[in-house]
């Protein structure tokens, strides 16, 4: 997959999409797939409103998940069974609708466009030390990695994909305080330490080509 990364969340994502599909392909799922894809086209039926789009796509996840649980193919299923058709079903939903719910108003593109001009602007000056970053958190290395991971977030559609790579951005980031403070005798790290890291690293990803 575009994008994806070689974490176990990763992995295990991919895995219960490829799942979902499998089991989409079965003729018993013939009329859970005619919901889904009416669901689908009905979009097309009513003007772009985020409010409104965000509460039919959760109402519908809401009446389909009851759907699959009482579903011959999932009978017996486990709970994290149940979660995995979910995450399936949820990417497949959202890769479809993604020009309709992802920035698809004008005014979205407008205020995407001005963040973007400030990031543009405060990278132009930002150093480590505008933040309070101390010298040991100030790890080239560790910050170009957070910042690929992040950068990642854009080649995936759907919001599960899209939280995990900031997870993983995270987590790179705090395997930095970690190493720091065992390495440097340092006080163990906490949100004062993290949250400047976070901050420039998300400032600076957009420099990466």
């Amino acid at each position: 997959m575009e994008g994806s990364t070689s974490s176990p969340a990763s992995s295990s994502q991919s895995l219960a999409f490829y799942d979902f599909l499998d089991r989409m392909r079965n003729p018993a799922s013939l009329d859970l797939l005619r919901s889904i894809k009416s669901f689908i086209v009905s979009f097309s039926f009513y003007p772009s409103n985020p409010e409104t789009d965000a509460k039919r796509v959760q109402e519908f996840f809401s009446t389909t998940e009851t759907e699959i649980r009482d579903h011959p193919l999932w009978v017996g299923a486990t709970e994290e069974e149940i979660d995995c058709a979910m995450e399936g079903l949820e990417k497949y939903i959202m890769t479809k609708l993604f020009s309709r719910t992802f920035a698809a108003s004008a005014e979205d593109a407008r205020i995407d466009n001005d963040i973007s001009e400030k990031i543009c602007l405060l990278q132009t000056f930002l150093k480590p030390e505008h933040l309070d970053i101390p010298a040991l958190l100030c790890n080239e290395a560790s910050w170009l990695l957070a910042q690929k991971e992040l950068r990642k977030i854009n080649g995936f559609k759907s919001p599960r994909e899209k939280l995990l790579c900031i997870m993983n951005c995270c987590r790179v980031i705090n395997n930095l305080l970690l190493n720091a403070t065992i390495s440097e005798n340092h006080v163990p790290a906490g949100a004062d330490d993290f949250l400047p890291v976070l901050i420039y690293v998300t400032i600076k990803a957009s420099l990466l080509g």
